[in-house]
């Protein structure tokens, strides 16, 4: 049976293990689009039927990414200032994924300023603490507790100006005013409208601020399975003489929340891409069973792919909106990348040579000894 139409017939509803209903679940529609932009239709159904113009053995291989939809304790701070810019803390950790562009995003749209008008500070820990960077988990942790000292910040601005008989917006509650482009407005009459600076400087203030937390809703996780949900496609070519590996073309299609900065989240996709692949071919720490060291710490002896090892790589995200995984819809893009990926060429190794490799990384040895596999 074709692989896809196997993964689609057996498509889960709802959790296999908890049984609960996915929080959102875009995993047809990522099915649907790896395929067609990998052009999976023309797959042949048995394996060994194809080969490059230099004669190595080709092969079609998919896998089903899926990761948890995680978010752990945080907290922020956020101050508006009497001439209009604004200030957001929070101890977060920028190891290279972007976390400060996407976070410094998030602030902007929480305090309804434009980017270039606020300030953001992280990476020491004097600041509040914004939890781990880890588990895929941390632009939903830091960005929700940034997001919540925004709107703290922005109410007690909206109390100023609603309270005073001398504002434009006297008497429309807090409830009853946006804040955008560095200003309040009236939702019922937006023609009616004051600066942040016009409302401090009329109280006196030099500034004010506010603090914001994030955890995980109880009563969410414990209705909904909360996952980001891929599918990855993947070309391998094999040497039928040599059983050399290459994982030639790689496509991934991802579901993942509300996306804040694509370019950021598609390096993550196309990082972890490489990771998968790397776990497949290439990456094994091999033990010293007498001392317990690792014999092969060095990147001379631990391998890694190198550009010629990833030759054509494709991330796309799909678009997917879900009220319940927290308040701005996010999902994590750090690892989903990974987890489709090994198996993809897996299977495509098995497609191109006939033999079914349960073990990584996938060796030689193990597809010039198809006896071992019988």
């Amino acid at each position: 049976m074709d692989p896809l139409a196997f993964r689609v017939k057996n498509y889960a509803e709802f959790e296999p293990i908890s049984g609960k209903p996915f929080s959102s679940k875009a995993l047809r529609e990522c099915y649907a689009e790896g395929a067609e932009r990998f052009g999976w239709s023309s797959r042949p159904l048995a394996p060994g039927q194809m080969r490059d113009e230099a004669g190595l053995l080709v092969g079609w291989g998919m896998g089903t990414a899926t990761f948890p939809a995680l978010m752990f304790q945080a907290e922020a701070r956020a101050v508006l200032r009497s001439d209009g810019s604004g200030l957001v803390e929070t101890g977060a950790h920028d190891m290279g994924q972007g976390a400060w562009t996407a976070l410094a995003q998030i602030a902007a749209d929480g305090l309804g300023l434009d980017l270039e008008r606020v300030e953001f500070r992280a990476g020491t820990s004097d600041l509040p603490d914004a939890g781990i960077a880890g588990g895929s988990a941390h632009t939903a942790t830091a960005g929700m507790a940034i997001h919540d000292a925004g709107g703290a910040v922005i109410a007690r601005l909206a109390d100023l100006a609603t309270g005073d008989q001398r504002s434009p917006l006297f008497g429309a509650g807090n409830e009853g005013v946006l804040a955008r482009g560095g200003r309040l407005f009236r939702r019922d009459d937006e023609a009616l409208s004051e600066s942040y600076a016009d409302i401090l400087a009329r109280a006196g203030l030099a500034e004010i601020d506010a603090n914001g937390k994030s955890a995980a809703d109880p009563a969410a996780q414990a209705r909904y399975a909360m996952h980001a949900h891929g599918a990855v496609f993947a070309e391998v070519k094999v040497d039928p003489d040599l059983g050399q590996v290459r994982a030639t073309r790689i496509v991934g299609a991802f579901a993942a929340g509300r996306i804040i900065n694509p370019h950021l989240v598609r390096s993550q996709l196309l990082g972890g891409m490489i990771w998968g692949v790397s776990f497949a071919l290439h990456e094994h720490a091999v033990i010293d069973r007498r001392s317990g060291r690792t014999l092969n710490a060095d990147l001379a002896e631990y391998h890694i792919p190198v550009h010629a090892d990833v030759p054509s790589l494709e991330a796309v995200t799909v678009e997917e909106h879900d009220p319940h995984v927290n308040a701005l819809g996010i999902k994590g893009v750090g690892e989903i990348g990974i987890t489709g990926t090994a198996a993809a060429v897996a299977n495509a190794v098995w497609h191109a040579t006939g033999i079914r490799v349960r073990r990584f990384p996938i060796r030689i040895d193990d597809l010039m000894m198809p006896a071992s596999h019988g």
